[in-house]
């Protein structure tokens, strides 16, 4: 399945790629460089395209599972994974917006950088929080030792 995509995207891409060159001979040398620029811009847009149904196709059949992306070691959902994930998201999908009404790659202000990184951070303190929290299962005895020095359970059947 992946190797069929995989050939349907070179397909797009040569056929992207050919649109370019054919556009790229036509008009002005001004012209034919916002041709290209368009061009190549839409190639990009059908990689990501096919690599967003690719992502698609396995989560829809079972091969791709996602419940690891906010759980932490535990399978328990976390908080900081969360919040980094959303914020991300929530910049990234702003940043796409702005790009798209302005036609132009805007400055990212320096209190937008300093949020992400302030995300980052939670994450990173709750993933060292939950690393010192968790208890160290090497260092515990295997039985109970009795008084006397020996272990539980001598493996007689009798205990």
């Amino acid at each position: 399945m992946s190797e069929t995509i995989s050939r349907y995207a070179t397909i797009l891409i040569s056929l992207g790629v050919l649109a370019a060159l054919v556009a790229f001979n036509q008009g002005s040398e001004a012209q034919r460089l916002d041709t290209l620029k368009i061009s190549t811009g839409y190639v990009l847009l059908f990689i990501v395209l096919l690599l967003g149904l690719q992502i698609a196709v396995l989560i829809a059949a079972g091969k791709m599972d996602l419940k690891h992306l906010i759980s932490d070691s535990e399978g328990d959902a976390s908080m900081g994974r969360f919040q980094l994930l959303v914020f991300t998201f929530v910049v990234a999908l702003s940043f796409f917006l702005v790009v798209l009404h302005t036609q132009a790659i805007p400055e990212i202000p320096a209190s937008v950088l300093t949020l992400l990184g302030i995300s980052a951070s939670t994450f990173a303190v709750s993933k060292s929080v939950d690393a010192g929290a968790k208890p160290d299962s090497e260092s515990k005895p295997a039985g109970n030792p009795k008084p006397g020095g020996a272990a539980e359970g001598t493996g007689d059947g009798k205990e």
